[in-house]
């Protein structure tokens, strides 16, 4: 199956939704094409490409619910789907937590999670990008080893109670480890983004070298307060284990480290000093992410 527009997947959500019997139905459907290269010793190893479909359907009755799944979108399998979720609901226990179904929303789209250029791209493309990021090592007397993927990919979802919302992406992801001849330095640079025009596998490469070399006759140091300054990918290896604590049902239950030795959660409470700013922007030009979340929308994150 291609990749589906907006109207595409909507048309077909539908159809699936038709078939239901169930008191409420859930449907998600999404479909993506994934590229990829990876080399060691300055010597491409492997590359790839992959395409995938996925389909979930949902079956709730009461309290009751049951999901099935399937990767072929013919009007047998889609029947086939529908009809195991709603026999699985039959035999499910009931959820105590059940909630009814989302209504209608508006969702507002996101185009700058999507890029032409990188869809466009091609499997020479990435060997030129693994040859400008050997070629970065070599130029530092010093061997590389890599792995780039780019992905383009669509997914949808949609309910019984009207509720429809539509996301697609692209995105490339580049890591690459540059060592010095004697093992002695080591380099490593990662670099992620929807819009390959903002890529360059050289110059990403350059600054693993460079750190390489430098640490080639790193020293010990004494422990004390010292007064450093992270680059992006080491503040967000900081950061990113506590955007994924933050979860109000683990504080609740008192699993987190926002919970209370007592009871209770630490809401409202200064945790950190207020230079500090964390925020969450599915928007953000620089960093667009999948608004509506739901099931994976084929977008690596490496």
């Amino acid at each position: 199956m291609p990749h589906l527009t907006e109207a595409q997947a909507r048309e077909l959500v539908q159809k699936i939704l038709k078939l239901s019997k169930s008191e409420v139905c859930e449907v998600f459907v999404g479909g993506g094409t994934s590229g990829n290269i990876r080399y060691a010793r300055n010597t491409v190893s492997t590359a790839g490409i992959t395409e995938d479909l996925n389909l979930a359907v949902t079956a709730r009755n009461g309290k009751r619910s049951g999901t099935a799944t399937g990767n072929q979108f013919d009007d047998a399998t889609l029947e086939r789907v529908v009809r195991r979720a709603e026999e699985l609901a039959q035999l499910a226990p009931e959820d105590p937590e059940s909630m009814p179904p989302l209504g209608a929303q508006q969702y507002r789209a996101n185009p700058a999670a999507w890029s032409d250029a990188t869809a466009a791209r091609t499997p020479e493309a990435r060997a030129r990008d693994a040859e400008a990021s050997i070629k970065a090592a070599k130029s530092r007397e010093a061997v590389a080893a890599g792995y780039l993927e780019e992905n383009q990919g669509w997914a949808a979802r949609g309910n019984s109670a009207g509720n429809f919302g539509y996301h697609r992406s692209t995105g490339l992801n580049f890591s690459a480890t540059i060592r010095t001849t004697d093992g002695t330095g080591s380099g490593y640079v990662q670099k992620d983004v929807t819009d390959v025009m903002r890529f360059d596998a050289g110059a990403a490469s350059a600054i693993a070298a460079e750190k390489a070399v430098a640490s080639r006759e790193a020293k010990a140091i004494e422990p004390g307060k010292y007064t450093v300054i992270l680059e992006p990918l080491a503040a967000v290896d900081l950061v990113q284990p506590l955007l994924f604590s933050l979860n109000a049902r683990n504080a609740d239950e008192g699993r987190s480290p926002l919970s209370k030795a007592g009871g209770g959660t630490r809401l409202g409470e200064k945790l950190v000093d207020a230079s500090v700013t964390i925020t969450s922007d599915p928007w953000n030009a620089g960093d667009p992410r999948q608004p509506l979340v739901r099931r994976r929308a084929y977008r690596s994150r490496r």
